[in-house]
């Protein structure tokens, strides 16, 4: 199965961003942030990150706009304001998105998405991008001292909403291990998302 990784820009140093890159022999970077800029750390502005990565050889690809945590669209959304993720999955513009990382993987390119994130867990490119290609790829998430699987954080994920999941039992056999999955992904997705009410939410 072929490979997709993302990293979390964070406030890295950028020669640090770029090692990490070489370090994983990644070419193109997906930029998902919605608002490709940074407060904190201006070398990741869209214009300035773009430069840097043609310097060394890394494209640079924003796609914010389809494969982004920030959605407007009132039908995309919980009652009280959150971005239901599995909605968003279902657009063709969410789509769309996928099949150019698709193609792109296709091509040959080894490819990482980027947000700014540090933490995999705390984003949405791990519980909605990552979710909807994890049968598609093996996924990896990037950090400074370590790579990170998705089944890892998967784990993580069944064990920080075990309280909540439904048990497989005697009285409920018929509930799958994917099916406790899915139902810790959408907590996942209630805890993290964007609010197009109050404007909070995905720091990205």
């Amino acid at each position: 199965m072929e490979e997709i990784f993302t990293i979390g820009h964070s406030t890295h140093k950028l020669e640090d961003f770029i090692k990490l890159l070489q370090k994983n022999n990644i070419d193109v970077i997906v930029d998902v942030r919605s608002i490709p800029y940074s407060k904190y750390a201006y070398w990741f502005n869209k214009e300035d990150l773009q430069f840097y990565l043609k310097k060394n050889k890394i494209y640079y690809i924003f796609m914010g706009n389809s494969l982004g945590a920030r959605w407007e669209d009132k039908n995309l959304i919980f009652e009280d304001g959150k971005v239901n993720f599995e909605k968003v999955m279902q657009t063709k513009k969410f789509q769309d998105g996928i099949d150019r990382i698709l193609n792109g993987v296709k091509k040959g390119y080894k490819i990482a998405l980027m947000c700014s994130e540090k933490e995999a867990f705390d984003c949405h490119r791990f519980s909605l991008i990552s979710r909807f290609l994890r049968n598609k790829f093996n996924i990896y998430h990037i950090y400074p001292d370590k790579i990170l699987s998705q089944a890892y954080l998967e784990k993580k994920l069944l064990e920080k909403y075990i309280k909540f999941l439904p048990e497989k039992n005697l009285f409920h056999p018929e509930i799958s291990d994917e099916e406790r999955l899915q139902k810790a992904y959408k907590l996942r997705n209630i805890d993290i998302a964007y609010n197009i009410f109050t404007k909070e939410g995905d720091n990205e």
